[in-house]
């Protein structure tokens, strides 16, 4: 949990977009993001927009919550980050994640999870990675689909709505699943099935559409 700069998470993704052309250069690209993957996916369709053909978001980091950033707690993060950043603030409270049982309770025995806490140096790289996607929303034109829990309490879904009123692109569209979680992938099944077959539908849509670009 400690980063040197968020942008490490987009090198990398465009690392592997890059290898997965070389090895399907027929195939159009899409990116999908849950959470803090969000937050990466928009910056990483931000940096070579024309590559494309949509954007998928789950629940995405695109705002602060007002809770967490207060003036106060931005500048005391801001200070701490000079003087003790591997300071721990706090772990993400796993009730937060889903209302099914059995997917928190898998989140919470997961050895490949972080269940420590965040580090004061990773939330500063949190913080420097929003003010980026404030920058770039305003220059996306891609086809978007955005699914977001309304009692959604790790990323606010103000961000979801923001988004949809910021980006340019004509083709957007923003579901909301009322009562959700956070993590709709691993929700109730109603909302889970739901998930799987909107995302499914929709990149079948651009898939096609995709084709038939191609072959225009």
């Amino acid at each position: 949990m400690v980063v040197s700069d968020f942008h490490v998470f987009i090198r990398d993704s465009l690392q592997h977009i890059d290898l997965m052309k070389k090895e399907h250069p027929e195939l159009p690209i899409l990116i999908l993001g849950h959470s803090m993957g969000g937050a990466i996916s928009i910056l990483t369709a931000s940096e070579r927009p024309s590559e494309f053909s949509g954007l998928l978001l789950i629940s995405p980091l695109v705002v602060a919550s007002p809770e967490v950033a207060t003036p106060i707690k931005v500048f005391a993060a801001k200070v701490l980050n000079f003087v003790l950043p591997n300071l721990s603030l706090g772990s993400i409270d796993p009730n937060a994640i889903s209302r099914n049982k059995k997917e928190m309770e898998a989140y919470t025995s997961d050895p490949l999870v972080y269940h420590g806490g965040l580090k004061v140096s990773f939330v500063i790289q949190l913080m420097n990675a929003i003010a980026r996607i404030e920058r770039a929303l305003p220059k996306l034109t891609l086809p978007i689909l955005v699914l977001h829990g309304s009692s959604d309490k790790l990323c606010d879904i103000k961000g979801s709505y923001l988004l949809m009123d910021t980006v340019q692109s004509q083709d957007k569209t923003l579901k909301v699943y009322e009562e959700a979680y956070h993590a709709l992938h691993k929700e109730l099944p109603e909302v889970s099935t739901s998930v799987f077959t909107e995302i499914l539908t929709w990149i079948g849509q651009k898939v096609s559409a995709a084709g038939e670009t191609s072959h225009t």
